[in-house]
């Protein structure tokens, strides 16, 4: 699973270094120009795709059968953004593999952050945006905005396999979501979320540090 992370991290600091060294406004939104919504409409594009990606890297890396993934699709009634599917996924690794999204969602954040201090632009900051709320969007919208709670929706699943409330969820997800504006807004990593996970255990903590 190492190898395969590295390889996507990798492969993510090429992609913010190519459009980051794009020609751009030099502050983030200070000017709108007729590039500003196609590179809004990359960074959904890109935050999305990684999060797919994410469950797909788990699934491989916990030995997991054929992967597949989906975008922009409707099934059963229950409309995806995106969505991944796997066979014969060990009954221990379900919620690494539920929270796959979230986990590949907060190293895009990560990166994104980075090359927003470094120079911010359209692209980078609203990558941040999707990124950043990405656990808290799709929260809200699994339990709170859907027709009905699908188990293939990500919040569902991790709630069918914690037993945690939706209440505890959508407070987790704020958490997360509250402190990755903080570290936007002030420029300090104090405070930061971060998941750790193994093949039977995935977990989302906010360490502070000294």
């Amino acid at each position: 699973m190492s190898n395969a992370w590295a390889s996507w991290i990798g492969g993510g600091v090429v992609a913010l270094t190519v459009v980051t060294t794009s020609p751009s406004p030099a502050r983030a939104f200070d000017r709108w120009s007729l590039t500003d919504p196609l590179e809004i409409g990359l960074a959904f594009v890109t935050n999305l795709a990684i999060h797919e990606s994410g469950h797909h890297l788990i699934a491989e890396g916990v030995g997991a059968g054929e992967s597949r993934l989906k975008f922009f699709g409707q099934e059963n009634g229950s409309f995806f953004l995106g969505l991944s599917t796997t066979t014969n996924l060990p009954e221990e690794s379900v919620l690494t593999y539920k929270l796959g999204g979230e986990i590949a969602a907060s190293y895009t954040f990560e990166l994104a952050l980075h090359s927003y201090r470094h120079r911010p632009t359209t692209y980078n900051t609203a990558l941040l945006a999707f990124s950043g709320t990405d656990f808290f969007s799709y929260t809200v919208f699994a339990f709170y905005l859907a027709p009905e709670e699908d188990p293939r929706y990500d919040p569902v699943g991790i709630r069918e396999v914690t037993g945690f409330s939706r209440g505890a969820l959508l407070l987790a997800s704020s958490a997360q979501f509250a402190t990755n504006l903080y570290r936007v807004w002030s420029g300090s990593d104090t405070l930061a979320p971060s998941f750790t996970y193994d093949r039977r255990s995935a977990s989302l903590n906010l360490t502070y540090r000294f």
